[in-house]
C-alpha cells in the first residue's frame, strides 16, 4: 500500500540571495545559484530511489528549468546582447522573466514523487 509522506526529498536555498532592488546583475547571480543547485539535484535524482519513470520525468523537467535559467542568465549578463532581444521576444523585463521561471520551479517543487518503496514524497522545497 502506498504511503504518502510530507517529507521533502530535496531543497533549494535561494531566498537569502534576494535583495531590495532587482537588477540584471542580481538576476544573473540568482540564475547561477539556481543552475548550480538544480544540477546537483538532477545528479541526486539519477542515483535516487525514485522509480525509473520518475527519474526520467523529473530529470527532463529539471533540464528544462536549467535551460530557462541559463537563458535568463545569458540575457541578464549580456551574453545575449540587447540587439538580439527581439529574436527572443524579450522586452528587457528581467524581473518578470525570472519570476515566470521561478513560478515553474515552485510548480515542479510542489509535485509529489514515487519512490521504489511505494512512498510518495514531496519533491523540492524552495526556500
Amino acid at each position: 500500500m502506498r504511503k504518502e509522506t510530507n517529507k521533502w526529498k530535496y531543497s533549494i536555498n535561494i531566498k537569502d540571495s534576494f535583495k531590495d532592488e532587482t537588477t540584471p546583475e542580481l538576476v544573473a547571480e540568482l540564475c547561477e545559484k539556481l543552475i548550480s543547485q538544480l544540477n546537483k539535484i538532477k545528479e541526486k535524482v539519477a542515483k535516487s530511489n525514485l522509480t525509473e519513470d520518475e527519474k526520467y520525468e523529473k530529470g527532463e523537467e529539471i533540464d528544462d528549468l536549467i535551460g530557462q535559467f541559463e537563458f535568463t542568465r545569458d540575457l541578464a549578463n549580456g551574453t545575449i546582447s540587447e540587439s538580439e532581444w527581439d529574436n527572443y521576444e524579450f522586452d528587457g523585463d528581467f524581473e518578470q522573466l525570472f519570476n515566470d521561471y521561478m513560478s515553474e520551479l515552485y510548480d515542479l517543487g510542489d509535485k509529489r514523487v514515487l519512490n521504489v518503496n511505494d512512498e510518495i514524497e514531496k519533491f523540492i522545497w524552495v526556500n
